[in-house]
């Protein structure tokens, strides 16, 4: 099981890091410009860095200070996820974290002036196991409500078609909408993480594979009448028409 966080700040040009904010989070505990790690999920599994003239994106922590800092690189140089992905991915062997110590986001831009920059981490139990078994997408649209710029917006997806009544496992999602970067999941478990996945921003974006079909492990569990809410993460408040995702689920009852 894993949750995604983000960093995001506009920031000008700098000629040294300077600090992103951590972006309110129902999970996670704030800890000056960072979070803490929590105990649940002291793995870092993955880290992404996006941003309009972004250069440098760089991680911090007390356990991540031997011999210095984690750089992310490369970046995302732009207002959207590029294609393919530019993705720190470490599924199969995470760094090890501490837990209740605080991790920070710094970053470096080009910029003359104020420009957005969003860095978002991937926190897990452990590294993952991709899922096997009959998968099938199942699509979604919103039906009212529109994106909250640089912030999380939360609204229940509206399914295509009826589920039949049992236990689906999610392993995989699409999501998209006109300034989207990434969007993850709410559980119907107060306790659990938000897992999330990164967004592309229009039909021919393609989104990183290790984000479908199971390649990122089976990331809940959830009846058809217990279907997760969705959180998006847009630059701009993003009709709610433009969005439409994509579930790749197991049947598993």
């Amino acid at each position: 099981m894993f949750h995604t966080a983000l960093f995001h700040a506009s920031l000008a040009g700098n000629a040294a890091l300077t600090q992103l904010n951590a972006l309110g989070d129902d999970v996670l505990a704030p800890s000056g410009n960072g979070y803490y790690v929590p105990q649940k999920f002291p793995f870092l599994l993955r880290a992404v860095g996006v941003g309009n003239l972004l250069m440098r994106a760089q991680l911090n922590a007390g356990s991540l200070r031997e011999p210095g800092p984690f750089d992310i690189s490369p970046v995302n140089v732009g207002t959207g996820i590029l294609m393919p992905p530019r993705v720190q991915d470490f599924r199969y062997n995470p760094i090890a974290l501490t837990p209740r110590e605080e991790l920070d986001c710094s970053i470096l831009n080009s910029a003359a002036g104020p420009t957005r920059t969003s860095v978002a981490v991937w926190l897990s139990d452990g590294p993952v196991r991709p899922a096997t078994g009959k998968i099938i997408t199942l699509r979604y649209t919103n039906a009212a409500t529109a994106a909250v710029a640089f912030t999380w917006t939360s609204w229940q997806p509206v399914m295509d078609n009826a589920l039949p009544a049992g236990t689906y496992a999610l392993v995989g999602s699409r999501l998209q909408s006109t300034t989207q970067l990434f969007h993850r999941y709410i559980p119907r478990i107060a306790e659990a993480g938000r897992p999330g996945f990164l967004s592309g921003q229009a039909d021919g974006d393609n989104q990183d594979y290790m984000d479908r079909f199971g390649a990122m492990g089976e990331v809940m569990r959830f009846t058809h009448d217990t279907i997760p809410q969705v959180q998006v993460f847009c630059l701009a408040a993003d009709a709610a028409a433009t969005q439409i995702g994509y579930m790749d689920v197991i049947k598993v009852g």
